[in-house]
This record gives structure tokens, C-alpha cells and sequence, in this order.
């Protein structure tokens, strides 16, 4: 579990197309930060509007279910650095990691889970990196209290 929130500003010269799969808050944020760093980024979505409304600000997107491997080859998922699957669904993020794998060996794949289950699925079906929310959930929480903490100490002296 890594959370590196300012890695945009040192992202490595040789990552240069990323695919993300799901456009909703987690996609737009990794897509905004990457763009911003000079990435090339394709979207893959099933909301034809959020398609539409994307290839108009000039951002590759592609209609359609990221475990279907058309839609990732449509995708140029074969040219891709990196597929980052951003996804709600934790059944088809476990099987787009299998998908992309079969089809890119090398591709670095980022993938997203609730739970540490799945994660466990999603790594052995090929993802190099899963964030899985319950933990995350969990670092921010305890981060907080001890920022709190820390804060009131630092106050009183």
C-alpha cells in the first residue's frame, strides 16, 4: 500500500501511456494527476456520456467493460506502461488483471479492491499493485488521530 499523493511532480520520464478503467472518482483524480505530468492517458468507461463528454476535451476514451479484451485492445492496451483499474467492481477488476495480463505481459497493473480478499484475488491474477480500500481507510484513519494528538502535545508546550 503506497500513498505517494505528490508523485505527479516526479513521475519517471519512461512512463509515458497509461490506461485507466473507470472514470469516477478515483479514475479522474489518476487521470488528472497524470496528465498533468505530461502522461498520455486512454479511458475506458461503461457511460457513453462520461465518453463523450471526455473525447470533446480531447482525451482518449473508449466505451466499454475493461474485461472484455477488444475494448482493451481498443484501448491500445498492448502500448500501454501501465493499466490502472479504478473501478467500483471487484469481480471485474480481478478479471481485467488476468485480461491484461494474458494480453500485455509486461504491462504494470494498478488495481483497487475493498477488501483484503480480493486484493489477494487481483494479485494472483496479475496486478503488481493493489490498493485495498479497508486498509487504506484504516493508515488514514489512525493518521488523523495522531496528527491530533501530536498537534494538542505540540500546542501545550
Amino acid at each position: 500500500m503506497d500513498d505517494d499523493s505528490n508523485s505527479a511532480s516526479v513521475m519517471p520520464s519512461t512512463l509515458r501511456r497509461v490506461t485507466v478503467a473507470g472514470f469516477g472518482p478515483v479514475g479522474r483524480f489518476v487521470t488528472e494527476q497524470l496528465r498533468a505530468a505530461g502522461v498520455e492517458v486512454t479511458i475506458i468507461d461503461l457511460n457513453p456520456a462520461t465518453i463523450a463528454t471526455q473525447s470533446k476535451l480531447g482525451i482518449k476514451a473508449v466505451l466499454g467493460d475493461v474485461t472484455d479484451p477488444k475494448v482493451l485492445m481498443e484501448a491500445g492496451i498492448e502500448q500501454a506502461d501501465a493499466l490502472i483499474l479504478a473501478v467500483p467492481n471487484e469481480e471485474a477488476a480481478v478479471r481485467a488483471c488476468s485480461e491484461a495480463r494474458r494480453l500485455a505481459p509486461k504491462l504494470f497493473i494498478a488495481a483497487r479492491t475493498n477488501f483484503v480478499s480480493r486484493g489477494l484475488l487481483a494479485t494472483k491474477a496479475g496486478a503488481d499493485h493493489v490498493t485495498i480500500e479497508e486498509l487504506v481507510t484504516a493508515q488514514a484513519m489512525r493518521d488523523a488521530v495522531v496528527r491530533h494528538f501530536f498537534e494538542d502535545l505540540a500546542g501545550e508546550k
